[in-house]
């Protein structure tokens, strides 16, 4: 009951927030027509569609060659991809313009040699983007499954002598299919809902979604009606898109086996060997590119630090540590209760439970935000509403996230110790201190990396609220790039993937600190 009122009072805040945004339309009419919803319903569902699908190639075939092979530098590989998964998206978009743009050094080595060169700006750009972001995602989401998997059927691969085609199919892709509808629907929210990189990379109104047609309502023409009418159109379809598909995202848990790794028997052979190194390169050359870039750019932080860089950096930590803990929170509260409520043979509540999280990315930030704001205006408190706010909404955008990373391991908690916690009259604090975080701690830690690492690289909603009393270090990037001081700007770019990355090299290390235990 306590997972469903968490639900029902986010559910509450979001409607009047969106409610206040129709009264504060003072009765305009809806300015639009059928033709611009076609073009932005169409083009949203198209490029997320053709994001999801690529994101999940990309993520299954690395995950498998990173499950297969252990080599130098892995950890620090696995971390990277963590970065590129919470890298602000506008400083990801300026690296990848800074590599493929027209000015790009992509471009620059192709033109030397005669060749075309490559357009980073409409669908092309959208896409590799999504990729980038998504499906590093997904490779760590695929891989923790495949090492999750019991040390037993190894042994038994190996017994049988399993040449890598038939451990693949009986083994990898049974784990694979299991988590691909909920992490599909997951990545397919979040492309369509993607706000900053089809801004600045779609290359015009053709490329527009609903995230950037509420922009355009809210930040140009001031229009809430519209900007209220388009945000109830994206959660209503994607509403129903959950519950079209919450039966696939409830799935019986793997009992992992604990203890010494064993290793796979699939890990001889050149051939798989050389597809291994092929797809462990494609996924360098994407990944690491746009990091260098940024770290490159960074250099400029040699030449002094801004002064106002401390106490954005001290702001943006604290509204991330804040967030962090109030995504991370939510997210074991509903993920025990819908472990509790599958081992009560509450099924059909249960896959409530799972599929509900993912709601949190329908909702458009800049339109909550916005509601909001007036509520808070209309009871005189609009001074205060900015912090608590930004807050509230970081940790709704990473709340399913971290909730697909703890929900595994909570449902395996509850399917091998449920019983005996509860024989015991095990509840609260003791239980998941006792019960559930030797579980949980590995996927906890990264979850909260990644949690506060989201929240580090916002940027929509503070632009929103942002003034002088509340700069965060993603405003004064968007400041310092408004008034043309790149270096600066590149500067503040390179601390914030800095800060990404080691979170997430620290999150990495006490999460397999816990796992050996």
């Amino acid at each position: 009951m306590s997972g469903l009122s968490l639900l029902a009072a986010l559910a509450a805040l979001v409607l009047a927030s969106l409610a206040s945004l129709f009264l504060a339309a003072g009765g305009e009419p809806w300015q639009g027509n059928a033709a611009y919803l076609v073009s932005i319903a169409s083009f949203t569902l198209y490029q997320a569609l053709l994001s999801t699908l690529f994101s999940l190639i990309f993520g299954a075939l690395v995950a498998l060659a990173l499950a297969r092979r252990h080599f130098p530098g892995r950890r620090l590989l696995l971390a990277l991809f963590g970065v590129a998964t919470a890298l602000p998206s506008i400083v990801a978009v300026f690296a990848f313009a800074g590599i493929f743009g027209r000015v790009g050094i992509v471009n620059a080595v192709l033109g030397a040699i005669g060749l075309p060169g490559l357009a980073i700006y409409g669908l092309t750009g959208i896409l590799l983007v999504h990729v980038f972001f998504n499906g590093a995602f997904a490779a760590r989401v695929f891989l923790a499954a495949l090492e999750a998997v019991p040390g037993e059927h190894w042994r038994l691969a190996s017994s049988l002598g399993l040449p890598s085609g038939a451990v693949f199919r009986l083994i990898d892709w049974p784990v694979l299919r299991r988590d691909m509808a909920a992490l599909g629907l997951l990545i397919f929210i979040a492309c369509a809902t993607s706000f900053a990189i089809p801004l600045t990379l779609g290359g015009g109104p053709g490329s527009a979604t609903f995230e950037v047609a509420i922009y355009q309502a809210i930040h140009s023409d001031a229009d809430f009606a519209r900007a209220a009418v388009l945000a109830l159109l994206q959660i209503g379809a994607m509403v129903v898109l959950v519950v079209l598909a919450a039966p696939l995202l409830v799935s019986t848990p793997e009992v992992a086996a604990l203890g010494r790794r064993i290793e796979r028997p699939d890990r001889r052979g050149m051939a798989l060997h050389l597809m291994d190194a092929a797809v462990l390169v494609i996924a360098l050359l994407l990944i690491v590119p746009p990091l260098l870039a940024v770290i490159w750019a960074g250099r400029s932080l040699l030449a002094g630090l801004d002064p106002q860089v401390p106490r954005a950096l001290g702001t943006s930590l604290a509204v991330a540590i804040a967030a962090a803990t109030l995504a991370l929170g939510a997210a074991l509260l509903l993920s025990r209760s819908r472990a509790t409520l599958g081992a009560s043979g509450w099924a059909r509540t249960a896959r409530l439970m799972a599929s509900a999280p993912l709601l949190a990315l329908a909702i458009p930030p800049l339109a909550f935000a916005a509601g909001l704001y007036v509520i808070a205006r209309a009871f005189g408190a609009a001074d205060l509403i900015a912090t608590p706010a930004l807050i509230l909404v970081n940790a709704m955008m990473a709340l399913p996230f971290v909730h697909r990373l703890v929900d595994p391991p909570m449902a395996l908690a509850q399917d091998r110790y449920g019983r005996l916690a509860e024989s015991f009259g095990m509840t609260g604090w003791t239980r998941l201190r006792l019960i559930e975080w030797p579980l949980l701690a590995p996927s906890a830690t990264a979850a909260f990396a990644f949690a506060m690492a989201l929240s580090l690289g916002d940027l929509g909603v503070v632009a929103l609220f942002g003034s002088e009393g509340l700069v965060t270090l993603p405003s004064l990037l968007y400041a310092k790039l408004g008034s043309y001081r790149i270096e600066e700007a590149d500067g503040i770019a390179a601390l914030l993937a800095g800060l990404v990355l080691v979170l997430f090299l620290v999150a990495d290390r006490l999460g397999g600190r816990h796992a050996r235990r």
